[in-house]
């Protein structure tokens, strides 16, 4: 982790701007600092640095670094491990691995009428996981398709989005058999169907780049009060984030394998009772 520090100042041409530099002096990013509004120009500098902070790690720490490192990665020969409190919660494979093949026959036995094809985008995961929060109760299987969900699709699941990310997952009961869907949503489209849940994750997330979520139907109509939020932001920045709010780090800190092979991290968000109830981080690796 390279430490900077960070300041403020004017810019030549008079507006105030807020530098993130390394101690060396060798890198450095610059943002027109965030002001509070009113009659006079007054600097935001906990906003300011947050957001310099944030720009620093998109272009120059370790956000860019993992960045970087994930789209070496070929996504047909994929392994995404999710570790939540301190354990892996799930492996995910790309469909065209021995591991992923053995789990798409297991669908292909038992739900082969969900979906015309499993096997369409070499690009698409399954996993076999256990029930670690609700709202599963068995153990069941996830597929992920990278592409936008179907008209089809959205019907069946009483989806009515404006927009959707191009990749959409169906969970699998093994024991029930139900399925559900999981529909990924940008941030924008998260801010009109649930402004209230939208305003507080803003407000309550680490400093990061980007973020967007994933909200949960069945085929009855249901939208599950659980949303997934998934977002970057450095290692260090999550770790700060988690200690100050008592939630527990998603994987062994002591693992330094770990940290270099991160995607993203994620959060399940609680719309009723307004908390996260779970940590998480992300990995992908080649395998």
């Amino acid at each position: 982790m390279m430490t900077i520090n960070i300041t403020h100042a004017i810019s030549a041409h008079g507006s105030p701007i807020t530098i993130a530099t390394s101690l060396d002096g060798s890198q450095s990013v610059e943002i027109r600092s965030i002001v509070i509004p009113g009659a006079e120009i007054v600097v935001d500098e906990l906003a300011s640095e947050n957001e310099v902070l944030k720009t620093w790690h998109e272009n120059v720490g370790s956000v860019k670094s993992q960045m970087e490192s994930i789209m070496s990665v070929n996504p047909a020969s994929t392994m995404d491990v999710t570790y939540m409190g301190g354990v892996v919660a799930r492996t995910d494979y790309s469909i065209g691995t021995t591991q992923g093949q053995a789990i798409v026959e297991k669908l292909q036995a038992t739900w082969s009428n969900e979906i015309p094809s499993f096997t369409t985008n070499p690009s698409n995961l399954v996993a076999e996981y256990p029930a670690r929060r609700p709202p599963y109760t068995n153990n069941s299987i996830s597929f992920y398709n990278f592409e936008e969900p179907s008209n089809a699709i959205k019907t069946t699941f009483n989806a009515t989005y404006q927009q959707y990310n191009p990749w959409y997952g169906l969970k699998f009961d093994t024991v029930t058999e139900d399925v559900l869907a999981k529909f990924v949503i940008p941030a924008k489209e998260m801010q009109r169907v649930d402004p209230t849940s939208h305003d507080d994750v803003v407000n309550k997330l680490p400093v990061g780049s980007y973020h967007f979520y994933a909200r949960l139907h069945d085929k009855s109509n249901t939208v599950f009060e659980n949303v997934d939020v998934y977002f970057s932001t450095a290692a260090d920045i999550m770790e700060t984030w988690c200690t100050e709010n008592s939630y527990t780090f998603p994987y062994d800190k002591t693992d330094i394998t770990i940290e270099p092979a991160i995607l993203i991290w994620g959060c399940v968000y609680n719309t009723t009772n307004k908390t996260f109830t779970h940590i998480k981080a992300y990995t992908r690796e080649e395998i």
